[in-house]
Order: C-alpha cells, then sequence, then structure tokens
C-alpha cells in the first residue's frame, strides 16, 4: 500500500497562504490598531535574535506558552510542534523522537540518536534517556534539520533545546502545586528560590512526586499495568563571582519505578486460540477482546512487568565575559540505569519473559564543551571544542516460558530427546559493553554583508572512536539436543538467534574510528524590518555503532564482533526560509521549505523474533513547514502549524526491500492549532481558557505492512485557569485526548504467534485539577 502523497501540492499551498499575507495585511485591517505578539528571543544561533531574525527553521515555545498548555515533558511537545513526531514502542530508552520524518528507533542503545536532546546546555545519551521529569521549565525550541557548528554533539535530523527555570537574585519565591486526575493520578511538586548572598550567590531547589493508576486492566490479575510512579529533585546554585564571571552548578536524580511495557493485541492471527488454550490450561486467560482499544492486558501471572530507572547527573556551567569575547564552558557527568522484568510475549500464554532485572541497560556519560565568541566589526564569530565520553552496557536474558513448545505443536513437531531437554526458563544472555569518545572541534561564523544581508558560514571536524566487548552466555539444552541430533524443527525454534547455544560464549571485540567532516553554509536577506528570508546548505552527521543483538551474528559459531558494526548516516540538506510579522506585528508567520538526502541511513527493524539493524543507501524527506502566531485583539492568541512531509526510500537495489517504501512514523501531512484567551473576571481573578488540536495523516507505524498502518486521527487538549490577579494562586482543570481518540503508537508483529500483531497505545482521555500556590 502506497500512502505516499506529491511534495509540490504542499509547497504551493504554503507558499501561497505565505505570499498572501502582507496584501490581506493591508486591505483587512489597514485603519485598525492591532496588539502585538509577544517578542520571543531564541537561542537557536548561540546569539540571543528576535524569531523572525533567526536564520534557521525553529520552532520556539515560551515559558508562557508552556504554562497555558501544561506540557511538562518532551513528550507532550507534538501539540505544540508540527514537524515532531513521538513514539514510545515500549520503556526506558525505546522511546524515539522524529524530527521531518527521521528519526531513531532506539530500541538498541547502540544507535545514537538522529534527534538530539540538549537540557540546559547538557546533551542527553540517547533521546529516550531525556524522558524524565523536567521541572519547571523556561522555554523549549525545537532546530529542525541537522546539527552540527552550534551544538555539542552532531545530529542528522535536529536537536529539542531545553532550558528550565534559573536561579534568581530577586528575593525568596517559590511554589507549591498538587494535581489529582483521573485513573487515580496524584502529583505534589513544588520549588524555592533561595538568594544566599546578595547578587553573588542564589540557590533553587526543585522537586516532584507522582503516582498514576495503569492505563490497562491486566485479565489475571487485579492489576492495572502502565502505571506512573516517578520522583524527581533538582538543584541549582548560581555563583556570580563577578560581573563578568558567572557559573552555575547543577545536581538531579529522577527515580522511575513501574509496570512498564504493555502491549496489546491488534489483530488475531492463526494462534489466537492455541494461545487461549494455553493459558487456560494453567488457570489463566491468554486473550479478553480482538479489539486492542478495549485497553485489556493480559500477562502471565508468573511474569513480571516492571521497570526500574535511576537517572542522575551533575553539571557547572560558567560564562566568562572577557570584553574582546566571551568564553563558555559546560563541563557534565549522566548516568542512567534500567532494569526490566518483562512478559515479552504480551500474552495470557508462558511464551517468553525476561526475568526479574533480566534487561539491564546503563549509560555513563562525561562532557565537555567550550565555546568562545566574539564580534570584529561586521564579523560575529564562534570557535568551540566538544569531548564526550560513553560507556553503554546492555546486558539482556531471553528466556522460553513453559507453552514456548507448545505453541509450535509440542510433540507433533519436534523430537521426543528435544522437548526432554527443554525447561522453561532456558535461553540465553548476551552481553554487549561498548566505550567511546567522540572530539570535535568547530566554529560558527556571521558575516554581515551590510545591514541587510549576512552570510554564515559553519564547520566542524569529528573523530568518533568506539570499541565494543560482546560475549554470550548460553543456558540452553533443548537447543544442544536438537543440533545434536539434526531435530530440523528444533533447531529452527530452540536454537533462535537470541537463545542459539551454537554462539560461542566467548564473544569477541572489535573497534572503529571514524572522522567527518561537517559543516553549514547560509546567505540572509532582510527585505524589510518585518520580512527575513534566507537559503542555507547543511550537511550533517550520525556517527556508526554497534548492534547489540546477538542476531547479528553471521557466523554464530566463531563470532566476529565486526559483524555487528554498521557504517555512519550522513545528510546533505537545503533549506529556504521566509519569516515576517504582519498587522502591526500582530501576526507572525515562519515558513520553510527543505529537501534532504540520507546516506547510510542507520534502520532497525523487529523481526518477531530479533531486532535487526540495517544501514541503508540512502532516505529523502522533503517538504514545507507553515507556522503561524496571530493575536488580533488583547488576550486573544491563535497559532497554527502545517508541515507537509514527503520522506521515503528511493527505488536503488541497495535500499534492498525498502526501495520505494515511505517511511515509518512520518505521516505527509500534519497540523497542530492552539487558542489562548486570557480575560479578566472582576477585578482580581484572571480567566485563561486554552485549546489546541493536532491532526494527523495516515502513517506506518513500523515495518511497511497494510496491518501496521495508523489511520488519520485527530487529538485535542483543553484547559482553564483561574488565577489570582496578584498570582498568588491559580487553579486549572484541564482534559488531555479530550475527545478519547484511539490510535496506535506503534504496531509489531506479535512474538511467537505468527499472523498476529501487537500494539502499544496512545493515551485515552486523561483529566484532573491542579491547584498551584505562589510565595
Amino acid at each position: 500500500m502506497n500512502i505516499r502523497g506529491t511534495v509540490s501540492v504542499s509547497a504551493l499551498l504554503v507558499a501561497a497562504a505565505f505570499s498572501a499575507a502582507p496584501a490581506f495585511a493591508q486591505t483587512a485591517l489597514a485603519e485598525q490598531e492591532a496588539t502585538r505578539v509577544d517578542e520571543i528571543i531564541v537561542t537557536a544561533t548561540r546569539r540571543e535574535q528576535r524569531l523572525i531574525e533567526a536564520p534557521v527553521a525553529v520552532t520556539a515555545v515560551s515559558g508562557e506558552q508552556l504554562e497555558n498548555s501544561g506540557v511538562t515533558d518532551i513528550r507532550e511537545l507534538t501539540s505544540l510542534a508540527p514537524s515532531v513526531q513521538f513514539q514510545t514502542p515500549g520503556g526506558g530508552a525505546d522511546s524515539s523522537i522524529r524530527i521531518r520524518g527521521v528519526g531513531t528507533t532506539s530500541t538498541n542503545p547502540g544507535l545514537e540518536s538522529s534527534v538530539g536532546v540538549i537540557i540546559d546546555g547538557v546533551i542527553r545519551a540517547r533521546t529516550g534517556v531525556a524522558l524524565s521529569e523536567l521541572g519547571d521549565l523556561q522555554s523549549i525550541e525545537v532546530l529542525r534539520g541537522p546539527q552540527g557548528t552550534l551544538f555539542g554533539r552532531n545530529t542528522s535530523s535536529g536537536i529539542i533545546n531545553v532550558t528550565t527555570r534559573q536561579p534568581n537574585f530577586d528575593g525568596f519565591s517559590g511554589n507549591i502545586t498538587g494535581q489529582y486526575g483521573n485513573y487515580n493520578d496524584r502529583r505534589l511538586s513544588g520549588a524555592m528560590n533561595i538568594p544566599l548572598v546578595d547578587d553573588e550567590l542564589a540557590l533553587r531547589i526543585e522537586g516532584s512526586y507522582e503516582l498514576r493508576d495503569g492505563f490497562y486492566k491486566d485479565a489475571n490479575s487485579n492489576q492495572t499495568l502502565d502505571n506512573l510512579d516517578r520522583q524527581f529533585v533538582r538543584a541549582k546554585l548560581l555563583w556570580r563571582k563577578s560581573e563578568n564571571v558567572s557559573w552555575t552548578f547543577s545536581a538531579d536524580y529522577t527515580n522511575r519505578a513501574e509496570n512498564c511495557c504493555v502491549a496489546i493485541l491488534a489483530i488475531a492471527g492463526p494462534t489466537y486460540n492455541l494461545v487461549n488454550q494455553l493459558a487456560a490450561a494453567r488457570g489463566g486467560i491468554g486473550y479478553t477482546s480482538t479489539n486492542a482499544f478495549d485497553r485489556q492486558a493480559s500477562k502471565n501471572n508468573v511474569r513480571r512487568n516492571q521497570e526500574d530507572i535511576e537517572d542522575m547527573g551533575v553539571s557547572a556551567s560558567g560564562e566568562w565575559d572577557m570584553g574582546w569575547a566571551t568564553l563558555n564552558s559546560v563541563t557534565a557527568f549522566r548516568s542512567w540505569e534500567a532494569f526490566r522484568s518483562q512478559d515479552f510475549d504480551h500474552s495470557g500464554a508462558d511464551l517468553g519473559f525476561f526475568a526479574p532485572n533480566g534487561l539491564h541497560q546503563k549509560f555513563d556519560v562525561f562532557t565537555q564543551e567550550i565555546r568562545l565568541q566574539g564580534d570584529a566589526g561586521r564579523l560575529d564569530w564562534l570557535v568551540g571544542a566538544f569531548y564526550s565520553d560513553e560507556t553503554v552496557l546492555n546486558d539482556s536474558a531471553y528466556r522460553m516460558g513453559a507453552d514456548y513448545p507448545l505453541i509450535y505443536g509440542g510433540a507433533a513437531t519436534f523430537q521426543a530427546s528435544t522437548l526432554a531437554a527443554f525447561r522453561p526458563g532456558d535461553g540465553a544472555r548476551g552481553i554487549g559493553e561498548q566505550s567511546g569518545q567522540d572530539i570535535s572541534l568547530f566554529t560558527h561564523n556571521v558575516f554581515h554583508v551590510t545591514d541587510a544581508l549576512s552570510v554564515t558560514a559553519g564547520l566542524r571536524y569529528t573523530q568518533n572512536d568506539k570499541e565494543i566487548a560482546f560475549r554470550g552466555e548460553n543456558f540452553n539444552p533443548a537447543c544442544d539436543s536438537a543440533v545434536r541430533t539434526s531435530d530440523a524443527p528444533g533447531i529452527t525454534r530452540f536454537c533462535a538467534p537470541f537463545w542459539d547455544t551454537r554462539l560461542n560464549p566467548s564473544g569477541d571485540t572489535d573497534s572503529r574510528t571514524e572522522t567527518a567532516t561537517t559543516g553549514t553554509a547560509n546567505i540572509a536577506y532582510r527585505i524589510s524590518p518585518s520580512l527575513n528570508t534566507y537559503l542555507s546548505y547543511s550537511r550533517g552527521y550520525k556517527s556508526g555503532g554497534y548492534n547489540f543483538d546477538r542476531a547479528g551474528f553471521t557466523t554464530p559459531a566463531t563470532p566476529n564482533a565486526a559483524d555487528l558494526a554498521f557504517v555512519e548516516e550522513t545528510v546533505d540538506a537545503y533549506e529556504f526560509g521566509l519569516k515576517g510579522e504582519f498587522f502591526n506585528r500582530s501576526l507572525r508567520a515562519n515558513f520553510a521549505a527543505f529537501h534532504q538526502t540520507f546516506e547510510g541511513f542507520q534502520l532497525i527493524e523487529f523481526t518477531g523474533v530479533s531486532f535487526v539493524v540495517r544501514s541503508l543507501a540512502e532516505v529523502i524527506t522533503k517538504g514545507a513547514e507553515l507556522e503561524v502566531t496571530w493575536e488580533p485583539t488583547e488576550g486573544l492568541t491563535l497559532t497554527n502549524g502545517l508541515s507537509y512531509t514527503d520522506a521515503y526510500y528511493p527505488v536503488n537495489v541497495l535500499n534492498r526491500q525498502y526501495s520505494g517504501l515511505e517511511l515509518e512514523q512520518s505521516p505527509d501531512w500534519v497540523n497542530v492549532s492552539s487558542v489562548t484567551w486570557e480575560f479578566p473576571i472582576g477585578g482580581s481573578l484572571t480567566g485563561v481558557a486554552y485549546a489546541d488540536a493536532r491532526y494527523s495523516s495516515e502513517f506506518f507505524t513500523g515495518g511497511f505492512d497494510p496491518n501496521r498502518i495508523q489511520p488519520s486521527f485527530t487529538t485535542a487538549n483543553v484547559r482553564f485557569s483561574l488565577r489570582d490577579a496578584n498570582e498568588a494562586w491559580q487553579l486549572d482543570v484541564f482534559a488531555r485526548n479530550v475527545f478519547d481518540q484511539d490510535y496506535y503508537r506503534r504496531v509489531i508483529p506479535s512474538t511467537f504467534q505468527a499472523g498476529s500483531y501487537s500494539a502499544f497505545l496512545g493515551d485515552p482521555r486523561t483529566y484532573g485539577v491542579t491547584l498551584r500556590r505562589n510565595f
């Protein structure tokens, strides 16, 4: 099935809408005194600029908009940014973000992220790792397209730059917020700003604690699955050593203990009745429904779904104004660790599982970034260096459940000796440990040819080194017996890649080194004080790495770790942008058209029995985006973002079976809209009514199978705030996915159940009330 469109139609539509804006301004509102949209200052170019003056495609979300919308984490950004697609196929680091149709499914920790997440100047190891609590947000910037000459690490698709609130010297202040919602959602958060020494030391402490029941009822217990149990604390110390030197020290800790990672039967295949029979034979229920959106989960009673995550970090960020230049330094260490137990066949039968703590992942990352920037006449210059030292652990023990032989026919399929050797809990373990260093030098310079014309040139040189040690542990006598007796069905099923005892446990080691030169060139021209345009070229890079899956070995008996390697991913991106303010600055519109070609595209695909990493020849993503903010009258703000993306694998023999297909998780059309109305109530109260909606056209959720398509859908969120005029307190009533729209986040082949499909679902309608007290 082909669900691709044509970029020419989109480009014409958004360009026509944009070009018509000045004429409409002159005819419709020539005599009307309009209000002005709020000024937005962005730091996307490491220089503070008005949004319309920044010659890059960036979606900027202010702290006020974040507060009005109730957005508290990155996952909710999709309601504000049309080019962002968020995916949560499982727990922990499994989540990923896509920009302009391109991202990295991060089930395999060997793959770095196409979209980088930077929080307070510190890059996170993987996109999913960044999904901790964020605390009080000051702003979020979504930079679209490859990045490399301004931020710490290369990314091939974009960056989400998050800034949280900083300490200040304005006096003691703080807030405490309580929230209660459906699914027994209870959240308590608070923050304090404490000046310690006038204009020299200030401390900010914040934290939160949230508990929520799960969205899914388990057919075999009284549990609900997919709950929340999260604690977060962060402290920041601002030290203004002098008028020219300041430091911010930060430390944070997050803990999550949740029964996560629940997939629901979406399509019942030929094994459906057998699964129910196997579960019933053990006193359980296989499946209770063939409608995924009944949200009826089935988990074998002797297995656990549990994930425990600890995320912590420290950083020191310094700024020294030397007069002729400013020196910035960001030093950070972060550690993220997860242990998971899981019934990974997602049924009441006992087919396959991770034992308690059977999946262990860990990232330890030290980073150091230094930037020196200044100006000399018409030249704004910046030079910098970045260093990263990262260690990654992936320790996974896949085990067979008691019903595993029976799902394939039992004694009618396998030799008696194979079945006699089988024991529930048998399987194998794969342990991969990777270390890597990234050293980069970069420069980003803007030359103002005239007051209206500027030329930007950026360059980056990167050296990336990685080493891996991979070994296995085998505890699967059934595979040994099947091999010894040439039991062909036994070899196929009991020697599946992730528990094949023919893999020599001694494993192997390998190392690889890459160098890359990337950069950007940009020409920007100010047509008038309220209308700017730019044309740019960027070359981006994402490093290669290693596949942490035993299935990557081509000759298991003599494992060669080089078999696990995959090459780097590069992208050449072209972009045209037009930004303007109209109607006496009551309307702001930003337009961008882009064309990006990726080479060596890193694709990970779940086959139903293993995760396979493929480096494909080429991916093309092209399209156009239009974002509009309009304040027609005081207190009323309207926004609309329209994105068209045509992301596909060109017809190329090296693109293998994906040739000519559309990228997964890449809808052609996305439109996001919001309305904010702030109005007085009497003399002492203010009301703020907010609503947003996101429309997405259909897309493949994973793979290129018609059974894995999510049809077009729309979700909407609403929020009403009642605020004291002195901002002493605030009462909010909210609902997310207010119309309870059903949709899939991802559909996968059901594990060990040929012809069936399981799905990770979007959140149902949630609602609640929030009370905030400021002091």
